[in-house]
């Protein structure tokens, strides 16, 4: 079992009902859950790594303030076992951990060994894919530069995580305004944060638009802000969301690009989509860019993919505030 920042868990062998059950009782705090209990009090005196097994457990669930969470764990059976922390950081925490039942019986020595040394090559494995994460941020902030447009990147949890050079010339005039990792500007109808939170949410808006005040002698902005597709999972650093202070042309070029930078279309796919968009048939379109229809659907799919849209009809809504 991996305990990641979002969703809390992350499991083999346990079905969906049960994650949600786990969720919706409020085991996840230190006060309920017996195995984050151990985990906290050894954070506490600053040993952030140790591998945790039973033997630390029977000595927090005499201070639990429930034992429900304690009862389901002997109900579904996952008494026993051992955890470690991968990696804890201003973002949350990522631990490991292997679940057993009074069958298997309590850890061993031998078997703690074992599963330190698995999670020593967990840890490299999260380091890494964190650091993958961090980098399309910034990949995205480099495309946003190329089509000379400000933009932000956020978080899942609403956090900047970057940011073109258009929207480090907002911050710098004090059009936006950043404090510690998060970005609040005065808007109607709504504030910068207001619309990141509408954004960030869970099942929150695809699209908000809000215009921010800016100095007396400047009109004031409209910003935009798009929540990108979903991934099956993450460990919380993908960009979740993108405000754009100046749109793109509305010209097909300036479009294409635009659709290039935030859904990783190609080229070729940007001008389907756009034409596609503009009311014309598969046939027309297959014709204007001299590609068989067969292709044609290919490339489509594709675009549906990118996009995590299921049919023309949802990639035309998901257009709709780009193209209008």
């Amino acid at each position: 079992m991996v305990r990641a920042r979002s969703p809390f868990n992350i499991v083999t062998n346990f079905g969906p009902e049960l994650i949600e059950h786990f969720a919706a009782s409020g085991w996840g705090s230190a006060s309920h859950n017996f195995r984050v209990a151990a985990s906290t009090r050894h954070v506490e005196r600053g040993f952030y790594d140790p591998v945790l097994h039973e033997s630390h457990y029977d000595r927090v669930i005499p201070h639990l303030a429930t034992t429900d969470y304690v009862d389901w764990c002997e109900e579904i059976g996952i008494p026993f076992g051992c955890q470690t922390n991968l990696v804890i950081d201003n973002f949350g925490v990522i631990g490991l951990a292997t679940l057993r039942d009074r069958k298997d019986g309590r850890t061993t020595a031998a078997q703690r060994k074992i599963f330190a040394n698995g999670a020593r090559a967990a840890r490299r494995a999260v380091r890494l894919q964190e650091k993958l994460e961090g980098e399309q941020a910034k990949l995205l902030a480099g495309a946003f530069d190329a089509i000379q447009v400000s933009a932000f990147i956020i978080d899942a949890r609403g956090q900047l995580l970057a940011h073109s050079v258009g929207g480090e010339a907002m911050l710098d005039a004090g059009d936006v305004r950043l404090s510690g990792q998060s970005i609040d500007a005065a808007g109607v109808p709504f504030t910068l944060r207001q619309m990141i939170q509408a954004l960030t949410a869970d099942h929150g808006l695809d699209h908000v638009r809000t215009q921010v005040a800016t100095a007396e002698d400047r009109p004031p902005l409209m910003i935009e802000g798009f929540r990108l597709p979903e991934r099956d999972w993450s460990l919380g650093k993908l960009p979740h969301a993108i405000l754009i202070a100046n749109g793109p042309k509305r010209d097909r070029a300036g479009v294409a690009h635009y659709l290039a930078a935030i859904y990783r279309l190609s080229p070729a796919e940007a001008d389907i989509a756009v034409r596609l968009f503009e009311g014309k048939s598969r046939i027309r379109i297959a014709g204007e860019r001299g590609v068989t229809t067969e292709t044609l659907r290919g490339q489509i799919k594709q675009i549906y993919l990118k996009c995590a849209v299921d049919s023309e009809a949802g990639l035309m809504r998901l257009l709709a505030p780009i193209l209008n």
